[in-house]
């Protein structure tokens, strides 16, 4: 009897207690009252849940129906501002609600051919500059520009100057290069953590000169866009989780959480000419197909100053002959680089995230404990490792 004592409030809990067989076996209802009274109790249980659901969601409609009408309009207001724009071809802006919590704002603008630097930073100054109710301020903006294969993409908050994306833009549109596209990437929301990363693709995996070039015209011509982080690549197309191209990239460095060493950034600056020597030669006259991603960590990882991963073609694997063909060719290579590189091959190409086995050998420097690594490994880690 304690325990009914705190039994949750019920509409019917008296009738509940008075008839319960437990309370009083000798005057027990018959089954049909019983059965009756259940039904009540259910059919109350579900009107008042119903009408909650109903409630809820009506006020969560009315809210969001309200607020996205005006978010709307000022979709329309901005998708007008933009189209105006010298140079513009095509511009769709929208608002998402996010989870009934926030909208999140997309901005696609397509420029001709021939726009120039001032016309590009011209659409985020524009965008940036609009008259949006202060409530608004907070709201994730999202920019994506796009002229010939190049494209320009940036995330701020709304209610902050974005001169800082209006200059990125305008950088971006001078990097044109034939045969190459530039994709460039302004990311951090807060304007000081904002980051430029820049991405210079070769046409193909077989023509790596056209993005190394490339990529040495702009060291040469735009000296004063050293601090950013640059990318080699190939033009690949974007598939989560697989590497199915070729990329000389700044390594990433382990978060806190990750491991015991403290979080580094990597050194924004222009690749080296050795560090796209090494890019291209991987990509050049080789026996058999695959690709590559070159790590440069700057400052050193572990020791460790470049990590090269070799990806078989998605959907296929390397047998043990190919990889071991692929290890006496690039090892003794990298041997001759003077630095410490951990070398990888996953033989089969799957997500980037997957634990191994691999074949991994740390050339001229110490393996890190724990980690899988294949027992064809075993003599060239004797034969490269320095420990």
């Amino acid at each position: 009897m304690f325990l009914k004592a705190f039994r949750p409030f019920d509409p019917i809990s008296r009738w509940g207690a008075a008839i319960s067989p437990a309370d009083s076996p000798a005057s027990a209802p018959s089954p049909l009252i019983v059965r009756g009274i259940k039904a009540v109790r259910s059919t109350i249980l579900t009107v008042v849940l119903t009408m909650t659901a109903v409630l809820l969601s009506g006020c969560y409609y009315l809210e969001r129906g309200r607020d996205q009408a005006e978010h709307d309009s000022w979709s329309r207001t901005i998708e007008t501002a933009i189209r105006a724009l010298p140079g513009v071809t095509a511009a769709s802006h929208r608002f998402e609600h996010y989870e009934g919590k926030i909208f999140h704002a997309y901005l696609d603008v397509r420029l001709r051919d021939e726009a120039t630097p001032a016309e590009a930073a011209s659409v985020v100054n524009t965008v940036g500059t609009q008259p949006l109710p202060r409530r608004f301020h907070g709201e994730p903006m999202n920019v994506t520009i796009g002229r010939m294969a190049d494209s320009y993409s940036a995330y701020w908050f709304f209610g902050r100057d974005v001169s800082p994306e209006a200059t990125a833009a305008h950088n971006w549109a001078r990097l044109w290069a034939a045969g190459t596209e530039v994709h460039w990437d302004s990311s951090g929301g807060d304007a000081s953590r904002m980051t430029n990363t820049i991405d210079v693709r070769a046409g193909s995996e077989s023509e790596p000169h056209r993005a190394t070039a490339a990529m040495r015209r702009i060291i040469r011509d735009f000296p004063e866009l050293v601090s950013n982080q640059w990318i080699v690549s190939a033009v690949h197309e974007r598939e989560r989780g697989f590497t199915n191209h070729s990329e000389r990239r700044p390594g990433w460095y382990p978060w806190p959480h990750d491991r015991l060493t403290p979080h580094q950034e990597p050194t924004p600056r222009f690749p080296s000419n050795d560090e796209l020597d090494l890019w291209q030669w991987f990509l050049t006259d080789q026996p058999i197909l695959f690709f590559v991603r070159v790590s440069v960590y700057d400052p050193p990882l572990e020791g460790q100053t470049l990590g090269v991963t070799v990806f078989p073609p998605v959907g296929t694997e390397f047998s043990a002959a190919q990889t071991t063909q692929l290890a006496d060719l690039h090892l003794p290579y990298l041997a001759g680089s003077g630095t410490a590189v951990d070398y990888t091959i996953h033989t089969p190409n799957g997500p980037v995230y997957s634990r191994g086995p691999f074949f991994e050998v740390v050339v001229g420097g110490c393996q890190t404990p724990g980690y899988n690594v294949l027992p064809e490994s075993q003599p060239y880690v004797r034969q490269y490792e320095r420990c």
